[in-house]
């Protein structure tokens, strides 16, 4: 993601933290409701107060992971391929992860590992303000928005997709994008990375500018929507009840799975925008119901992510 989407994404998340509990819902798929949901509002009711006053960190914080700490490879991938992908791979000692009955190995990359750590040193943030005000509310949402960064690229298929730029003789990192020692095989163009967020980018910034969420700074920044800003465009309604965003409740110590089945539910659509025949080519037909389905899961595990570290403090 870019940068107005990042902010974009975190202000629509905090938004929406009250009414999500409408749609919050077990690993199961079973709906919270009764006295359970009751509770949820309340909480949610806080996280969302407390969030929204502190809500002028959101434009810093969002950003600081790609322009503060820079630490994009390893933090902001989780580089995933599979035997169709890659038949004569050969890299059976990588890591491996098995969805539906198909492997998923893990080429290079640590996004999963990085949102468990940042939400663990959130929650020791908590406890210990808990018992001397050692640090400020202002400074742990600062974290609960810079932990959106990562959250929201392990949406982004080519961050969670090996076939991200082909392999270079000359380059000589081999978690991140270009490495030597990438198998070989049938790659996406190296401008399809930069393209994809930029369509994002663009949809997403007048819609930004129209809820007041960002201001307009600088020439790029166009107002006008584009043929994709109706599908970054969430309202109330999209909370609630069988709504396109949907929040779950992630078991305590879950959070690792969670983001590990994120990101392989990420390179999916990776291999459906960019299929395996032809990766060279974005399948657009697909690319506008896509990107809403993205975007709205991204919400959705924001305000979820969000919620698990909210409580999962007090244990």
């Amino acid at each position: 993601m870019k940068h107005d989407t990042h902010i974009y994404l975190a202000v629509k998340a905090v938004e929406f933290i009250r009414q999500s509990v409408d749609n919050l819902q077990y690993p199961s798929g079973r709906r919270v409701s009764g006295r359970t949901k009751s509770k949820e509002r309340a909480v949610a009711k806080e996280l969302q107060r407390i969030m929204k006053f502190y809500l002028n960190v959101t434009r810093e914080a969002s950003w600081a992971p790609d322009d503060v700490l820079k630490d994009n490879d390893p933090n902001h991938i989780f580089k995933l391929f599979t035997d169709n992908e890659f038949p004569d791979h050969g890299l059976t000692e990588k890591p491996r992860y098995i969805k539906d009955e198909i492997t998923y190995y893990k080429f290079g990359g640590a996004l999963p590992f990085r949102v468990d750590h940042v939400a663990q040193l959130i929650m020791n943030m908590a406890k210990l303000r808990e018992y001397n005000d050692r640090f400020q509310l202002r400074q742990i949402i600062y974290q609960f928005m810079l932990l959106s960064h990562y959250i929201a690229d392990a949406h982004v298929p080519m961050h969670c997709d090996l076939r991200d730029d082909p392999p270079k003789k000359k380059q000589t990192d081999p978690s991140r994008r270009s490495g030597t020692d990438k198998p070989e095989g049938k790659y996406l163009k190296e401008s399809a990375h930069g393209k994809l967020e930029g369509i994002w980018e663009k949809a997403a910034v007048p819609v930004a500018i129209k809820e007041k969420i960002i201001e307009r700074s600088w020439g790029k920044q166009d107002p006008k929507p584009t043929n994709y800003s109706d599908a970054v465009t969430f309202t109330l309604d999209d909370c609630d009840k069988n709504g396109i965003i949907k929040t779950t409740i992630i078991p305590k110590y879950g959070l690792m799975n969670f983001m590990i089945d994120l990101c392989i539910k990420t390179k999916q659509r990776s291999l459906e925008l960019f299929p395996l025949d032809d990766p060279k080519n974005l399948q657009s037909d697909l690319l506008e119901e896509t990107t809403r389905e993205i975007f709205a899961d991204c919400i959705g595990n924001l305000i979820s992510i969000w919620r698990y570290i909210w409580l999962g403090w007090r244990d």
